[in-house]
């Protein structure tokens, strides 16, 4: 590996194998602002090229990344786990690892199980990784265990990211486990650096979920949602639900939305049946009333549209958030001069308040989950 020139710009070569070292390509600090992180500084981009260089990495095949989410903040190196790996083996004192996840069983027994395998009725069971790597020179392994609440990542409404759903989890915790016993295993090369499984770029599109706060179910809000919907009786939704309580169904992983959108759907399966017309034939139809709008609700609805119009929200992001009441919303509305018929105003409410903390965590640039 040397450094080129490429044109009047000098570039890092990158040898592709160490058999052909003619096989190369040339990436240049250019390159990585234009096509790799535009907002890293010249002194980040030098870090970069020449970890690439020293390891033989490629980030246009995406075994290493250049991430900054914050001009005032440094920037984060990040590798994929299989070039962790690459760079393991290419010592001479690797000699293999071990790697699996930990299930526990219906009497609270963990199992050090290793593969990545779960069976689907075993998915709400799974409790970390775990791995080990061996060295020549060492008499021991290197042992790490992660617990899956530690390293698993959520959107801003509080459901698992793509790479953190629950097919894909046990892999990504064994996943971070590797790395984990592979930066001890190697910490003069590897202890600096993070895998893609540690460090996910969280998406910044959804906002805050009307149901969680910080991360935990703000029960009260729930029960409320659940009051207005008439459903007064506890028992009856734990009944529906299937569920002894909605703690429970909330640690299965599913979420207050779910549980909101399956008593909706029980609601209106019973209105549905209950407006069937009865046999004395159909009753006269009723003129309907024009609404009224009381001057605190237009003045609380111009402060809404205002706020809507400050941040800038998309129509997805405002379907996105009205979706989990079964109500049909988009941003167009918020350009009406009064608030649609029918539309509850403690909807629009926390409407309000999920729009100012996203504007918070805007300031912020908070990228954890809410």
């Amino acid at each position: 590996m040397a450094e080129q020139e490429k044109g009047n710009e000098k570039g890092v070569a990158l040898t592709r194998s160490k058999k052909k070292a003619s096989e190369q390509i040339t990436i240049t600090e250019k390159d990585i602002v234009n096509y790799i992180c535009p907002d890293a500084s010249p002194n980040e981009v030098k870090l970069f090229l020449k970890i690439c260089q020293t390891e033989g990495l490629n980030p246009f095949a995406r075994e290493i990344y250049l991430i900054k989410y914050q001009k005032d903040k440094p920037a984060q190196i990040v590798i994929s786990i299989d070039a962790f790996l690459k760079a393991a083996e290419t010592n001479e004192h690797f000699d293999g690892f071990e790697a699996g996840v930990i299930v526990q069983d219906s009497g609270g027994k963990l199992e050090f199980r290793e593969g990545s395998f779960l069976l689907a009725e075993e998915k709400g069971k799974l409790r970390g990784g775990w791995a080990k790597v061996y060295r020549k020179d060492r008499a021991k392994p290197f042992y790490s265990a992660v617990t899956l609440e530690g390293y698993r990542k959520y959107t801003r409404d509080g459901r698992p990211t793509e790479f953190w759903s629950d097919n894909k989890c046990p892999d990504m915790i064994r996943k971070v486990a590797i790395s984990h016993s592979l930066k001890e295993a190697f910490a003069a090369r590897l202890a600096k650096l993070s895998t893609e499984a540690e460090f996910e770029e969280i998406p910044e599109g959804t906002l805050p979920s009307a149901f969680l706060k910080e991360g935990e179910p703000t029960w009260d809000k729930f029960w409320t949602k659940l009051a207005e919907m008439g459903y007064t009786n506890k028992e009856e939704v734990h009944t529906i639900l299937g569920v002894a309580s909605v703690k429970d169904w909330v640690d299965s992983g599913k979420t207050l939305e779910d549980a909101i959108k399956k008593l909706e759907n029980i609601k209106a399966n019973v209105k549905e049946f209950d407006q069937l017309p009865s046999a004395s034939g159909p009753s006269p139809e009723l003129e309907p009333e024009i609404p009224t709008v009381v001057d605190a609700e237009l003045q609380d609805w111009e402060t809404l549209c205002g706020i809507v119009k400050r941040l800038n929200v998309s129509d997805k992001q405002v379907r996105d958030w009205f979706d989990h009441y079964q109500v049909a919303v988009g941003v167009e509305v918020f350009r009406k001069p009064v608030p649609p018929e029918g539309l509850a105003s403690d909807i629009l409410k926390r409407f309000r308040e999920s729009l100012l903390a996203y504007e918070n965590s805007q300031k912020r640039a908070w990228f954890g989950k809410d």
